[in-house]
């Protein structure tokens, strides 16, 4: 049991629920919240288990938070998922959080997002299954964004050589 990845991991995990929660960025049509993106630093970081567990414990809080209960279950798993393509990626010893392989993550987990949501709202709420894509294609977008800026602005700091994990 490692103790220091334990405790990021639940400071990440209220890390995320702040911004998913609290730091929305308005955008037509609906807002961008940066959850999604500490997710991906996050996997990039801590690797599995702990950043699935952060990631779906924050956003599932963070739905929770918010109203929508309903959908908490199905967040808790979507959210686990979009950190598996940075799991995947990840190098304990690599120094950068920014390249080639990381963006095209974003757009996998993006995909994820899309795809999750859209059967989540099958499920919940058939009548806005379509009308909700727009809205979680902003948001998925919104995230890559997001984590590129991010893992460059970590790469210029060099942040990962600071974390001893």
């Amino acid at each position: 049991m490692n103790i220091k990845k334990i405790s990021l991991t639940g400071m990440l995990a209220a890390l995320i629920f702040v911004f998913t929660m609290f730091v929305k960025i308005p955008v037509f049509p609906g807002y961008v919240h940066l959850g999604d993106a500490l997710i991906y630093i996050g996997a990039l970081i801590l690797g599995a288990p702990y950043a699935i567990i952060a990631g779906a414990i924050g956003e599932g809080l963070a739905d929770i938070a918010g109203g929508y209960l309903v959908y908490a279950p199905a967040t808790v798993v979507i959210k686990a998922l979009i950190a598996l393509p940075f799991i995947f990626i990840r190098n304990k010893e690599a120094l950068k959080l920014f390249s080639l392989k990381s963006v095209l993550c974003s757009i996998i987990s993006g995909i994820i997002t899309l795809l999750g949501y859209f059967s989540a709202d099958l499920i919940i709420a058939k009548a806005y299954a379509f009308a909700d894509i727009p809205i979680n294609a902003v948001q998925a977008a919104g995230s890559a964004v997001a984590f590129i800026l991010l893992a460059v602005a970590f790469d210029k700091t060099k942040l990962l050589g600071r974390i001893n994990i």
